[in-house]
């Protein structure tokens, strides 16, 4: 063997007398790292995005989802409480059924008689009555799943957006209102969910000052069409409001609404001149513009005393009164910092102060000013909390494991993140609308919420209009009329497991409990491969990635053809040679080895090649991707199915398939001119030499 592989390398070995056959062999070596490099990032890539997908269809949706079947809705465990004077003569939902201290809440002292046409009521051993949904969420737990029960209804939601009007955070500011209906599916905010944390947008700069613009504002109205005003808060619910935000909130950087910003005059240094522009008129100057960088001006600027001077470029020098408009030519933003404020004297934002710093025309500037012209350009919003906040924060927080709501006048919702370019953002309030059955009539019903913040719901279609929310606003509504959505798939258990290729596994440990503990007639366990939303997607990628991988063995054989070339030449090349071996005593096997050894190590050499090219290439992946977004004038790949960034890791299966592939591909090529050197015969070729 190291006999063999020490003439191979010695073949391999460029030479300058056999130049001809070198280029041949760096171009066959060159041809097949492209491709090995060519496939490697195409399936890495395609292999990334295809996990990315399943991780946001099983992330709002859990791996494996546990549903009633019509036999657990036939049941006298569900259908006892719509008799029961205890359970309020109304059915409960598994979080209900889950919470509840009785089992079997009815009473034949009070209740009416059980209809006879109902099934005989499921016991256990000692007598007691079978608690479905308990013993379902102990089995769970006995496995080490995580579990939650969900419910799912359908209404309009209507939105009532307030906005400014004019310049925002000035004096000049107005509020006014727009509207916004959508139809929705209302779905159970998961807490428990792990994956949950990961889907949540934390809250952005525009829903921090929306918050703050929506201090002063009264909900009132809420559930109205088109309320005629905008009633304004009490002064104790504004200082309650900002109390909340300030808790967790540290504005760290404001910015200028406008060009006008009359605090300027309180930030200029005493003595320091400024360029500036300064109309006159009848002698007097009407306003002072200043540039924010140092700009050839028609006049200069200093303050003096707590005074302006403005000194023109004819020598004249003019005082400038307090009350002339400051503008800049452009805006400024400043690092700030909220001054030690008593809230129980505050009335509105511009009561509010501020230590800023900055610099115009390379000039530092700081000082204190109030909350008018400015709002926040950055700020640090606090979601995570060790123990329970006192005061409920007004978006979604974090406590430890788990996700919740915040505690809102109207009932927190939260919307897939397509909302915000609706213009909605967190804070905005409205209602949803249902019909309720009456004994007459349906008639509509309305339930107030607010916005508390934004989701991404992935690639899923409907999850763009799934709004997450309490249990209990899906729960009224189902309880008032079910007739929306189908029955089995309102209320249900979603178990959440790590890793999604143990999914069929665990539904079949799943299903032999339930066997084992009589449960199977009342559940139906579905995984994330049988999703009617996720099945044909999942179909599509299965069919991809055979797609892709036959074609790149394709293209390897294509490429490792070339192989089969040069070796062709080299036998002929190597004729002498191969003789001289053979008279030695070398075997026919030997022979066949040596080049078969070439072909082996040019695939090995080449595929290492191409394994770096493609790790360099998926490590600077942004680059390239803006380097074709750059090409064609527009984004190379929609950031709404492919995220912000493709993925950057070289896949386990690519690099395995091509490791696999291309070695044997090369070993088969130089196998065919291994054969046809062991058929010469020696003798001919010396006496023909």
């Amino acid at each position: 063997m190291i006999f063999e592989f020490s003439i191979a390398r010695k073949y391999l070995i460029p030479r300058k007398k056999q130049l001809s056959m070198s280029l041949i062999a760096l171009m066959s070596v060159g041809v097949i790292s492209l491709v090995v490099w060519l496939v490697l990032v195409f399936l890495s890539v395609t292999d990334g995005i295809e996990k990315n997908w399943l991780k946001k269809l099983t992330s709002l949706n859990a791996p494996i989802r546990i549903t009633p079947t019509e036999n657990y809705y036939h049941s006298y465990y569900y259908q006892v409480d719509s008799i029961s004077q205890e359970s309020d003569y109304t059915y409960k939902s598994i979080g209900e059924k889950a919470s509840s201290s009785l089992t079997d809440p009815y009473s034949p002292e009070y209740d009416q008689e059980v209809p006879k046409r109902w099934p005989n009521k499921l016991c256990n051993a000692d007598g007691s009555t079978k608690d479905l949904v308990k013993e379902t969420f102990h089995i769970l737990q006995g496995l080490n799943l995580l579990a939650q029960d969900y419910e799912i209804s359908g209404a309009i939601l209507k939105l009532r957006m307030v906005r400014p009007r004019g310049i925002p955070f000035s004096r000049m500011q107005e509020k006014g209102q727009g509207f916004s209906a959508q139809v929705s599916y209302i779905s159970t905010f998961n807490g428990k969910n792990p994956e949950l944390p990961s889907l949540i947008e934390p809250p952005r700069t525009e829903d921090l000052n929306h918050l703050f613009f929506l201090a002063d504002v009264s909900s009132k109205g809420i559930s109205e069409d088109s309320p005629h005003d905008l009633a304004k808060a009490s002064t104790s619910d504004f200082r309650k409001r900002l109390k909340t935000l300030l808790s967790y909130i540290t504005i760290e950087q404001m910015e200028t609404t406008s060009h006008h910003w009359q605090a300027l005059g309180v930030l200029v240094p005493e003595g320091l001149e400024f360029d500036a522009y300064a109309p006159i008129k009848r002698g007097k100057v009407t306003q002072v513009v200043f540039p924010v960088d140092q700009k050839k001006c028609n006049g200069k600027i200093v303050k003096k005393q707590g005074r302006f001077q403005y000194m023109g470029s004819d020598g004249n020098s003019y005082d400038v009164a307090l009350s002339v408009p400051l503008f800049i030519e452009g805006k400024i933003s400043m690092d700030v910092e909220l001054c030690p404020t008593n809230l129980e004297e505050i009335c509105s934002l511009n009561d509010l102060r501020f230590e800023v710093k900055t610099a115009l025309q390379g000039i530092p500037l700081k000082g204190k000013v109030p909350w008018d012209g400015l709002e926040i350009k950055k700020g640090k919003v606090k979601t995570y909390f060790e123990s329970a906040p006192e005061i409920s924060p007004l978006w979604p927080y974090f406590l430890k494991d788990q996700v919740f709501l915040p505690k809102t006048e109207a009932t927190a919702i939260v919307l897939p993140k397509h909302f915000q370019n609706s213009g909605v953002q967190i804070g905005d309030v409205g209602y949803f609308s249902y019909g309720a059955a009456t004994s007459s009539s349906v008639q509509e019903q309305r339930l107030p919420v607010t916005v508390c913040g934004f989701y991404d719901p992935g690639v899923m279609a409907i999850g763009a209009k799934m709004i997450l929310t309490s249990p209990q606003l899906p729960h009224t509504i189902n309880a008032a009329s079910q007739s929306m959505i189908d029955l089995n798939m309102v209320n249900g258990i979603q178990v959440y497991s790590g890793d999604l290729g143990a999914t069929k596994e665990m539904k079949r440990k799943i299903e032999e409990a339930f066997e084992q503990q009589g449960l199977s007639p009342y559940w139906k366990v579905t995984t994330f491969h049988e999703y009617d939303f996720a099945k044909d997607l999942l179909q599509q990628f299965q069919s991809d990635k055979y797609l892709f991988t036959l074609i790149g063995v394709i293209i390897l054989l294509v490429a490792c053809s070339n192989i089969l070339s040069l070796l062709v030449i080299l036998v002929n090349d190597k004729r002498k040679e191969i003789a001289i071996l053979r008279a030695m005593g070398a075997s026919k096997k030997s022979i066949a080895l040596i080049f078969t050894l070439c072909g082996g190590v040019m695939g090995t050499v080449s595929t290492l090649i191409g394994m770096l090219a493609a790790m360099l290439t998926l490590h600077s992946i942004d680059g390239v991707v803006s380097f074709l977004s750059f090409l064609q004038g527009h984004e190379a790949f929609n950031t709404a199915f492919y995220g912000t960034s493709l993925p950057n890791q070289l896949s386990h299966h690519a690099s395995t398939f091509i490791l696999t592939a291309t070695p044997i591909l090369s070993l088969v090529a130089g196998l065919v001119p291994a054969l046809k050197a062991t058929k010469l015969s020696p003798s001919q070729i010396l006496r023909s030499e």
